[in-house]
């Protein structure tokens, strides 16, 4: 998001330094009486005056007003803080839901300020043309996009209606270049799955944290309380909760199920640049069935706060490799002309008051997975080789 932003201060820059090398003799007589006619507490009401007062051609103060949002917002350089214009503030609300067109893939910005495959939706259009976790999207229909204007790469992405096609252009293991038409689809983020996978145990995955569009009991926190009941009517006594690859999403559907496994008490806290500290809290009832929780580098934010909580309880015992580290919380507010914002406004902390921001959470037992399988999807890893699931039925029969 940042990018488009950047991108007009960039033109704006380039403008201003053409400008001072062909006319600088007018600039330099001209702006110091500006600054005394107009004055410099307001930079921007500063350049709308003057604009208003002298630019020569009509312009659209709309879309000033746009840029100048987006600018300001960019200059923050913080990739979770992000203004969105209202069509893409639309899209940046229909991702937490249930349902949407699109092609079912979940990115991020990685350290090079690309675009990265995180994971894709199982049996979504991404996902059956065979795009990686760890794949790098450079370009959507010709149109070469960074890590700052994620924002309108995913538009772009989402920018058609179910059956069209987008072109887009992959970048795999660094250097592999692959062109790859994706034809987009009515996207069912089914959130939870869960099977019997032994005698006794049972298997639930959660690839995010969404809410339903309706008032069907479709949010994700239904769907993992189903899961486990559903799983205890045909025999499981234990569960191993897979969260391997789960990027995050509501905050409140992971403090529900938090609530739902643990007795009384701090499920998690967060703590704002003031200081003012939030509880989200537990009650005494709890489900008490034996557990052991899986994670991976892809588990982030909302995952990373269900395993903290569960992991200082001793609920359960965590294995894997260590998590994302994204210990910070967005909110985020709509105007009313349709655009938004979403700020990062603190910090959250585990029951026992550790900020994984950055640093991730360690798993009580590390275990990888053989190398051929390091960016692939959780459903595609072959279980007599996954390593990390199998210590996890290890573990959870000695719970």
């Amino acid at each position: 998001m940042e990018t488009k932003g950047k991108t007009a201060a960039a033109v704006a820059v380039t403008a201003v330094v053409t400008f001072a090398v062909t006319a600088f003799v007018c600039v330099r007589f001209a702006f110091p009486f500006v600054i005394a006619a107009y004055g410099a507490n307001d930079k921007l009401s500063l350049v709308k005056s003057v604009l208003d007062n002298n630019y020569l051609y009509d312009y659209d103060k709309n879309e000033a007003d746009e840029y100048s949002a987006m600018a300001y917002v960019a200059s923050l350089d913080e990739p979770y803080t992000a203004y969105y214009p209202a069509d893409v503030f639309r899209s940046y609300n229909d991702a937490i839901n249930e349902e949407y067109t699109g092609i079912g893939v979940i990115v991020t910005v990685n350290d090079n300020n690309e675009i990265e495959v995180i994971s894709a939706y199982e049996d979504g259009p991404a996902y059956k043309a065979g795009i990686l976790t760890g794949d790098i999207i450079k370009a959507v229909d010709g149109e070469e996009y960074d890590g700052g204007m994620l924002d309108y790469a995913v538009e772009h992405i989402r920018g058609g209606e179910t059956g069209t096609a987008v072109e887009l252009k992959i970048i795999r293991n660094g250097s592999e270049e692959i062109n790859m038409t994706v034809e987009r689809g009515a996207i069912s983020q089914q959130s939870v799955k869960s099977e019997l996978i032994e005698d006794g145990v049972g298997y639930i995955r959660i690839s995010n944290f969404n809410i339903s569009s309706d008032d069907s009991k479709t949010d994700t926190a239904d769907e993992f309380i189903q899961a486990v009941e559903g799983l205890k009517a045909v025999g499981a006594e234990r569960i191993v909760l897979d969260l391997r690859g789960n990027p995050g999403g509501v905050l409140d559907e992971a403090c529900e199920i938090a609530d739902y496994l643990l007795p009384e008490g701090i499920i998690t806290y967060t703590e704002d640049k003031q200081g003012k500290r939030t509880d989200y809290t537990s009650d005494a009832e709890n489900e008490p069935i034996p557990m052991t929780v899986l994670i991976n580098g892809g588990s982030a934010s909302a995952s990373e706060v269900l395993t903290g909580a569960l992991k200082d309880y001793g609920r359960a015992e965590v294995i894997g490799e260590t998590s994302y580290g994204k210990g910070i919380v967005q909110n985020v507010y709509g105007f009313t002309d349709g655009s938004g914002i979403s700020v990062t406004s603190a910090k959250y902390y585990t029951p026992n008051g550790v900020c994984i921001h950055e640093k991730g959470i360690e798993p009580d037992i590390t275990v990888g997975l053989p190398d051929e399988y390091e960016n692939e999807y959780v459903p595609n890893i072959d279980r007599s080789e996954d390593a990390q699931l199998i210590k996890a039925v290890e573990r959870v029969k000695e719970r």
